[in-house]
């Protein structure tokens, strides 16, 4: 018996030895704290932060969104863990699996799925030196993968591209470039449309979202060239009865868009910087200010769409290690639609055609934002805060022109937002 149990002792021992040697759990504990001198569109219990809201008045005459909040969160500690060492003949697969605490069920905080993917590796394809990996899982989209240098949750959204998505995505290294490929699954940030955020307007197109780009990576120098493509069906059946049609019966609308973008990052020591613009074409999944609108509705089965566009950019910097500066700017413009929309005897169009992001707003016309951030970092310490001010200009929305801008009767309205952060890394 005495055997015995040794024996499984050191059975055990090993197959612990063996597991952890697999296993890297990894993680934070992250404590927010935030002040605004105004209400503001925002998720996450109000951490990820949009944009304020747009003067509206009462009867009084008193702006009712003038209000200062203040809000104190640790909802986005995070738990994840790495999978590496396997090998199967000259294939060599790793994983991660990471969750947070973001999903909240009233006051309580529950764990919420953010990645879950494994990576296969080739190396060194037909004796070239040269590699091939396939992602196959949920993580990052490869548009929002490059983050601006701030400690915010948003992280710089939404002058970034902010999504992970369901994916299978390859990338192919030659010597210094990169090119990648996949197709992906909107899910999590779902498309807008004539229902609201769905993903039925991917599921019933029948076309996955497509990814395509080329990346440079050297010592200093990341550059990234690319663009994603997404087709959408807005309706895949008639949701009520027409003059010719029931209920029901098959519709053929559909929207294709594109959104490319340029990302550059240079890092020499203790300073980085980084930049990228997106020509935002309907990437409402992104977290972009933007959508589609509709524009014929001649046909009952083919509705005709087009989309709503902006460019979005930022710059951002980092300098230090202990004492550690950072700051990003960002901007947005609306460019308004690609085709021109029906317009009243007045010369407006109509709002309610224009399906947009759900965390913005149909009259924005132009945005920017200025975060200057201080942070004091103590080995797996952290504790940093961060200024942040955005000022939005708003037009009319009951005075949109042909191609859905906000250009009548605009005005600014501005936000200060102070953010404390105290963070443990393990």
């Amino acid at each position: 018996m005495a055997s015995l149990c040794m024996a499984s002792a050191s059975a055990f021992a090993q197959s612990t030895d063996n597991l952890t040697a697999h296993l890297q759990p990894y993680g934070f504990f992250r404590t927010y704290a935030a002040f605004d001198t105004r209400d503001s569109k925002a998720g996450s219990e109000d951490l990820f932060y949009y944009m304020p809201y747009d003067k509206t008045n009462n009867a009084e005459g008193k702006d009712i969104y003038s209000n200062p909040a203040f809000r104190f969160y640790a909802i986005t500690s995070r738990l994840g863990l790495n999978v590496k060492g396997y090998q199967f003949g000259s294939m060599k697969v790793s994983g991660k699996i990471e969750t947070d605490f973001y999903l909240m069920n009233g006051s309580t905080a529950s764990l919420r799925l953010r990645q879950a993917y494994m990576n296969l590796l080739w190396e060194d394809v037909n004796c070239s030196g040269n590699s091939i990996s396939l992602k196959i899982g949920q993580a990052w989209h490869p548009m929002a993968a490059d983050l601006p240098y701030a400690i915010n949750l948003e992280s710089g959204t939404p002058f970034n591209a902010f999504n992970r998505s369901p994916q299978i995505m390859m990338d192919a290294y030659v010597g210094n470039l990169v090119f990648t490929a996949g197709i992906l699954y909107p899910m999590q940030y779902r498309p807008t449309g004539p229902q609201g955020a769905s993903e039925d307007y991917i599921k019933y197109s029948l076309v996955p979202e497509t990814y395509v780009g080329v990346s440079y990576v050297s010592k200093n120098i990341l550059a990234r060239l690319g663009t994603e493509f997404i087709s959408l069906v807005p309706r895949h059946k008639l949701t009520e009865n027409t003059q010719n049609h029931y209920a029901g019966t098959k519709a053929d609308d559909r929207i294709n868009m594109f959104n490319p973008f340029v990302y550059l990052q240079y890092a020499d020591g203790l300073f980085k910087i980084n930049a990228k613009s997106i020509f935002a074409n309907g990437g409402d999944h992104l977290r972009m200010m933007s959508g589609y609108a509709l524009y014929d509705t001649s046909d009952e089965l083919d509705y005709k769409y087009t989309p709503l566009r902006n460019s979005s950019s930022f710059v951002s910097a980092s300098y230090g290690k202990k004492w550690q500066a950072m700051c990003m700017v960002g901007y947005i413009k609306a460019l308004g639609t690609q085709h021109k929309l029906p317009v009243d005897a007045d010369g407006y169009s109509n709002a309610g055609s224009i399906y947009y992001a759900s965390n913005g707003f149909k009259n924005m016309n132009q945005m920017f934002r200025v975060t200057p951030t201080l942070a004091y970092n103590i080995g797996k310490l952290t504790f940093a805060i961060e200024y942040d001010y955005t000022k939005v200009e708003y037009g009319d929305l009951s005075k949109l022109d042909d191609h859905g801008l906000a250009n009548k009767n605009k005005r600014w309205v501005e936000n200060h937002r102070v953010l404390g952060m105290a963070k443990l890394t393990f």
